[in-house]
């Protein structure tokens, strides 16, 4: 009678439970003290729960708790089951038994994935059991987190097994398996941080977050997030005052979750097949394949140039080059070329497990420093042209442009027209690369005067592409009163733009149907008031402002305005903004009251918000600042004579001090020095 193909062994998955029950045993309970510590504040009194709570805690936990969680707690199981392939003594046992290794990698990954579940499943009904004790019980949000813890833990279990079948060490099992998850947004960070100190334009860009979707944990937090609808009812016994109520909770992307648990099951057919050729002796390699040796020496040598080198660089070279962010190529190439030494040299000696990997290394070697000096060349040199690209009108779904301190937005079709100047002042800016290169390693001012002939300006602009991209550039600029005279320059350019009546309206929003003005307010510095504008005022101030524009007695910038010759009046709005699925839902406004805007000032008088005294200039207010700050150094300092010399007349001098200091935080704080960085 022919012998039946086993592919489990229940001696073996109970044996697996038995002999690390401190994991998932000691996992189980620190995690259950949750709930049960929820169970005695009900027992108190002290707990009122929904069933939204609930379902809220359970959409937060599957969104922002259990990635975490999930993902260190698998590695520690995966180092459990698969820890008898990392001994030479233990693997040759477990394969000599009449056990075929189907059925091996069967019953452990089982039971692996078992005692994943166990503590969650410890959590799950004691949370159950809370949310029934207080007539909170909700079978639906209960039944996706089953579901979405589920998918999450086969997911980490299912790679932490396929990195467990990679190497023969035990200690690089959880190193390989972090590298995993992590390498696609450290790259990320490195490329970005390389390619920005080295092409004009990408300046200050950090991380792109295009490759987010290969690290599970950064994309599952990003993305999959609890949506709670709240509402404002009013509060019984309290006259027109109201409280916010949960009414609803939604797991938004959650299909995310299901995705990533079918990739898992891809994963763990890559790690049966890797288990089918693995051979017994590999263990205690830290490369368990043959073929992925040379890719781990030269994938750390990679690494270790590009984080290492610009590290080196930062610490040796980037004194000379602070003011430019520039990378030089010539030095850059000498670091990555020692950091990816130090790489290659080192993953050598950890497969080798010997500190002998010098002798024939040299072609290694080689091969190292040309990926060094081809890598350099090509992004310093941009071979790609990515500095000087300029999207076209007919590529763009809209330009999201910040300068001046101020951010617009321009669409084509309605601003075609203003887009295309913009392009000719964009295309300026880049003409003139060199020169601003050159001013920021020898900036244009030395002293107090230059620095009214000389400002520094930033410029962000974002090509927001039919096809779904971006191109996302920054420039730090300086702007000069002589070169602002000259046409075609880049000063002149910009100053002819920003100041152009179109652009002071889109400054404004003002008649842009995507932007919906939901509150605002006015800050009078001289009384120190302020007070918030109703929905009719909103209306009526925007359009004293917008006429004001249209009169050009609002929206003049002025770049080196070193007076403060605006009033010390300021203004704030906040928009909602619909019909742009690529920005935050809001947005906002400053606005500083200018001498000549009648039609505001008009507005603000009539709604009693402003008087005459309170139109006093920014650099007159300072000298207010400055005389008040003055006296309370004279009196702080007889107080302090008086407190030395005379102690006997402290009580006498109280009421004297009293009446001098009376109020002191009555004055109205100074505003930060950026008031010429605010719309005017």
């Amino acid at each position: 009678m022919k012998s039946k193909t086993s592919f489990f062994n229940a001696t073996l998955y109970k044996k697996n439970l038995t002999r690390f029950w401190p994991l998932w045993g000691l996992t189980a309970f620190f995690g259950g003290l949750v709930p049960l510590s929820g169970m005695m504040m009900y027992l108190n009194g002290d707990l009122r729960v929904k069933a939204t709570d609930f379902a809220q805690a359970y959409y937060g936990g599957v969104a922002y708790f259990a990635p975490v969680v999930t993902l260190c707690y698998a590695a520690l199981c995966a180092m459990a089951v698969w820890s008898y392939l990392y001994n030479p003594r233990s693997v040759g046992m477990m394969h000599a038994l009449p056990i075929r290794r189907e059925a091996l990698f069967v019953t452990n990954f089982l039971s692996g994935l078992t005692m994943v579940a166990i503590p969650w499943a410890v959590v799950g009904a004691l949370c159950a059991a809370l949310s029934l004790m207080s007539g909170a019980f909700s079978a639906g949000p209960l039944f996706l987190t089953i579901l979405c813890i589920f998918g999450e833990g086969l997911f980490y279990f299912a790679s932490a097994t396929a990195a467990a079948f990679v190497t023969g060490n035990v200690f690089a099992l959880p190193a390989l398996y972090f590298l995993f998850h992590f390498l696609a947004p450290t790259l990320d960070f490195l490329v970005t941080q390389f390619s920005s100190n080295m092409i004009f334009g990408l300046q200050s860009r950090v991380y792109t977050g295009v490759a987010d979707w290969l690290s599970p944990t950064v994309y599952i937090m990003k993305n999959v997030n609890p949506k709670s609808v709240y509402e404002q009812v009013p509060i019984p016994g309290q006259p027109n005052a109201t409280e916010s109520v949960l009414r609803s909770v939604t797991l938004e992307n959650a299909w995310v979750i299901a995705v990533y648990a079918l990739a898992g099951l891809a994963l763990l057919g890559a790690a049966y097949a890797l288990y089918r050729y693995r051979q017994s002796e590999c263990a205690g390699e830290v490369v368990a394949m043959r073929w992925g040796r040379p890719v781990f020496r030269y994938g750390i040598a990679a690494l270790c140039a590009l984080g290492g080198g610009q590290l080196l660089y930062v610490m040796l070279f980037n004194a000379f080059d602070i003011d430019s962010n520039t990378y030089r190529i010539l030095p850059l190439i000498a670091c990555m070329l020692v950091a990816g030494a130090i790489g290659y040299y080192g993953a050598s000696m950890l497969l080798a497990k010997t500190l002998r990997v010098f002798k024939g290394s040299l072609r290694g070697l080689a091969i190292v420093a040309a990926g060094c000096v081809v890598v350099c060349c090509f992004v310093g040199f941009d071979l790609l042209g990515i500095a000087n690209r300029v999207p076209s009108v007919d590529e763009v779904k809209y330009v999201r442009l910040y300068t001046a301190n101020n951010t617009y937005y321009l669409f084509p079709g309605e601003d075609s027209a203003v887009i295309e100047e913009w392009r000719g002042v964009h295309k300026a800016i880049i003409a003139d690369k060199d020169y601003m290169r050159g001013k920021f390693r020898n900036p244009p001012v030395t002293s107090e005067n230059d620095y009214r002939k000389h400002t520094y300006m930033t410029v962000r602009v974002c090509y927001y592409l039919k096809n779904g991209l971006t191109v996302d550039r920054h420039y730090p600029l300086w702007l000069s009163q002589e070169r602002m005279q000259e046409p075609g320059t880049y000063d002149n350019l910009l100053d002819r733009f920003v100041n152009s009546t179109e652009m002071k309206l889109r400054r404004l929003r003002f008649g842009d149907p995507r932007f919906i003005v939901e509150n605002g307010n006015i800050d009078v510095q001289r009384s120190g008031n302020g007070f918030e504008f109703s929905s009719r005022e909103l209306q009526e101030i925007l359009a004293a402002i917008a006429a004001d524009a249209k009169a050009d007695a609002w929206g003049q910038y002025d770049w080196f305005d070193e007076d403060n010759t605006t009033y010390a009046v300021s203004m704030f709005f906040w928009y909602s903004v619909k019909d742009i699925e690529e920005l935050a839902n809001r947005d906002n406004i400053n606005v500083y009251l200018r001498p000549g805007m009648e039609n505001t000032i008009a507005a603000l008088k009539k709604m009693g918000y402003l008087t005459d005294e309170d139109l006093i200039t920014q650099s007159e207010m300072r000298k207010i600042w400055e005389e008040r700050d003055s006296r309370k150094f004279v009196q702080n300092d007889a107080s302090d004579l008086s407190d030395t010399i005379l102690p006997e007349a402290v009580t006498e001098g109280a009421a004297l001090s009293d009446d001098a200091n009376a109020n002191p935080n009555s004055a109205p704080q100074t505003p930060a020095e950026s008031s010429a960085a605010s719309m005017s």
